[in-house]
Formats: C-alpha cells, sequence, structure tokens
C-alpha cells in the first residue's frame, strides 16, 4: 500500500494543510501518516492548543494516523527537527510529502547533497566559529552555491532529505508548491489558502468573523469550543513566572543549555532582571545575530533544562495522538517491525529517560498557560483520540 506521511505541527489546522492531504490522495496515497509537533512548536512558541486536541483535528480532516513528534525536537533548529520527524516516518511511509515554496523535488534533493559534502560542513562550522548566527550562515551557504531564494518550508525538505539520505532509507519524497499566502504573512490576504501566523493571530484576538473560509468547518467548531472553555493557549498567563524562574538560574548554568552558548545565556539572564513579561524578555532579548526564533527557543530550553546532548540524540520513543480505522490497521501492521517505539499512553514512557523529562518539564509550563488551567498530571491519564 502507498502511506504518504507528512511533518506538521497543525497550529492551527487549516485549508493548506488540506490541500496537502488532497495532493497526497491523489498521487495515490492510501494512508496517511503524520508525525505532528506536541504542545511546542518549531519557533520555540507553545502551541495554540494541546497535542491530543490537534491531533483530533487532523484526523476528522482526512489524517489516518498522528503520532507525535516528541520534545524537544519538535521545538528545535531544522536539522534537528527533521531528522526526528523522518525517524518516526521512515518505518511507516513508502513517501513523504510536503509544501515547498520552490515546489522542485529535484532541486531540494541537489541542495540537500550539497549540504552533506564536507565541504558544505568545513565552511559552515567555519562560518559559526567566526561568530555568524546558524541561519544566516546555511543560508548564506545555499545562496554562494546556487540555491538562493529557500523559504523555511524549503530549507525544512533539505532537512528531510539528508536526513532519509543519513539513514538509507528509499523513500520518495515530494514537494508541493505552496499556494496562496507566504507561511509568515501575518494579514489575512485574498482567498481561501492563509498562513497559520494570520490565522492563528485572528484567533488570538478572538475575531473568528470569516474563519470558516479558511478553516475545514469541524476545526472552526473544535477551536470555538476550546476558546469558549478556555482551552487556548495563552502565554500572558505564564508571563511573569518565566521572567521570575529566569532570575533564579545563573548565567553559568544557563549558557550549559542547549542554544544558549556563545553569551546567549548570559544575555537571558542579564535581561530577566530587567523586565516583567516573557514579551517584553523576547523583545529586548533580539539582536541582529540571532534570529527572533533562536531567543525563543533558547529560552523554552532554559526553562525546561535541554541539553544539547538531549536535542542531538534520537527519540527514544513516539506517542499514539490520534488514528481512524486505516491508523489503526497501519499500526498494527508495522508496530512489530518499524524499528521505533510507538507508546498508546504517556504512562508508559520510561521516567528515567531525558525524553520523559523534559516532556514533563514542558508540560508542567504548558498546562498553565491556558485560562483554563490543568494539572500536569491529567497529561499521563490523557489517550490517543481513536476515531469510532
Amino acid at each position: 500500500m502507498s502511506d504518504f506521511g507528512i511533518v506538521c505541527e497543525f497550529n492551527p489546522f487549516h485549508n493548506g494543510h488540506k490541500y496537502l492531504f488532497q495532493k497526497a490522495r491523489e498521487m495515490g496515497a492510501e494512508r496517511i501518516v503524520c508525525v505532528m509537533s506536541g504542545n511546542a512548536v518549531q519557533r520555540g512558541e507553545l502551541a495554540l492548543t494541546d497535542k491530543y486536541e490537534r491531533a483530533e483535528m487532523a484526523i476528522m480532516c482526512g489524517a489516518d494516523l498522528v503520532i507525535e513528534l516528541p520534545y524537544p525536537w519538535c521545538a528545535a533548529s531544522a536539522e534537528f527537527f527533521g531528522k526526528a520527524s523522518v525517524r518516526g516516518l521512515s518505518s511507516l511511509c513508502t513517501d513523504i510529502i510536503f509544501g515547498s515554496e520552490i515546489g522542485n523535488i529535484g532541486v531540494l534533493e541537489q541542495a540537500a547533497i550539497l549540504c552533506e559534502s564536507q565541504e558544505f560542513k568545513e565552511k559552515y562550522s567555519y562560518r559559526l566559529e567566526k561568530g555568524e548566527g546558524a541561519a544566516a550562515a546555511y543560508i548564506a551557504l545555499l545562496d554562494e552555491n546556487g540555491f538562493g531564494g529557500m523559504s523555511s518550508n524549503d530549507l525544512l525538505g533539505i532537512s528531510y532529505i539528508r536526513a532519509l539520505m543519513s539513514y538509507g532509507v528509499n523513500i520518495k519524497c515530494h514537494a508541493i508548491k505552496r499556494a496562496g499566502a507566504t507561511i509568515n504573512e501575518k494579514e489575512i490576504i485574498d482567498g481561501e489558502l492563509q498562513s497559520a501566523t494570520a490565522i492563528r493571530r485572528r484567533i488570538t484576538e478572538g475575531n473568528f468573523d470569516g474563519l470558516d473560509k479558511y478553516v475545514p468547518d469541524s476545526v472552526l467548531e473544535k477551536i470555538t469550543e476550546l476558546s469558549e472553555g478556555g482551552r487556548l493557549t495563552d502565554i500572558s498567563y505564564i508571563d511573569r513566572a518565566v521572567v521570575a524562574y529566569l532570575r533564579q538560574l545563573s548565567a553559568a548554568d544557563v549558557s550549559e543549555l542547549f542554544e544558549c552558548g556563545g553569551g546567549v545565556g548570559n544575555r537571558i539572564c542579564s535581561v530577566a532582571n530587567e523586565c516583567c513579561t516573557y514579551s517584553e524578555l523576547i523583545e529586548k532579548l533580539k539582536t541582529q545575530r540571532y534570529t527572533d526564533a533562536k531567543l525563543r527557543r533558547a529560552v523554552l530550553y532554559a526553562i525546561t533544562g535541554v541539553r544539547e546532548e538531549d536535542v542531538k540524540a534520537e527519540p527514544e520513543y513516539f506517542l499514539l495522538l490520534g488514528a481512524n480505522e486505516r491508523g489503526r490497521e497501519l499500526l498494527s501492521e508495522k508496530r512489530r517491525s518499524c524499528g521505533i517505539n510507538i507508546i498508546t499512553k504517556p504512562s508508559d514512557a520510561p521516567r528515567e529517560s531525558r525524553q520523559y523529562i523534559v516532556g514533563r518539564a514542558l508540560e508542567a509550563w504548558f498546562t498553565l498557560a491556558r485560562a483554563s488551567a490543568e494539572s500536569t498530571d491529567i497529561g499521563l491519564k490523557r489517550g490517543a483520540y481513536i476515531e469510532k
């Protein structure tokens, strides 16, 4: 059977994701498997809604199986995000499909081969040693080698291809040219395909007017229900707690954590003593050297104690978040032979693993970042959404 894998965040699920599902079906996908970010996303932010709720929306909209891309990889830079995602999909899928601004898989494959070359790696390391930011160095080297104009989706696509190369897995990749709004467009534009950023902005502002044009009806109904129940994420509920926590850490300790080297840890601790809220903290941390995403990741890793070895390791397990009948069939077929550990309940996770420890630290923050706060123990009792 043709089983197509999709790396996603669904933050929230919108018509662009539905379009990708449609393209996968047109290409012969009999089952669609999603490895979806948990309760943090790649930009270093908390997800808009709980991972189980997002998985439920995905299943209602056409996914067959959803497993979690666990923390800390779900909040990592493209290299680690992509590799962990492909690790989760590599034994479950025959194909991987993703959105791309250039929409040319051949170009992305050539770029991936370049990035895997020893010469590229040496030049990249040299730029980092000279103090250049990682993202800037990576993009600059691609530009110098004729791969200019790459967007974040293209860079993620390259990371998937590189991961497949490193694992030696024969899975076909498909790049679907992105339609509609650009990935970081902050405002609603003409058309039904909007950016998740613009949709999320409307939702957090409480402006649901016209959202039925941009998200499936079942998603809008679910998000409205969550909003009315105080279950949408709002960083303001933990604003001062984040700053208070950082004020208690030493610069030396923070600098040992991932993404916090090169003076970033010192800067976080210093700025935390000059501001009172998370939003103010991120604004004051900004520099020309580092991207906003890099700084948000650094803060997130600082408050959850993520070390370099945590991100460079491979996930020990993947959590089942949702499935329909076809997804359950796939899981039954692959579970014994897929080579990855897929658990059905959070309580089944190995408590001594670093993945579990930093994941629990994230949940401690996430479960408080909403009007209807919860105990982290509730997360251990949850189960996957199973479509009847």
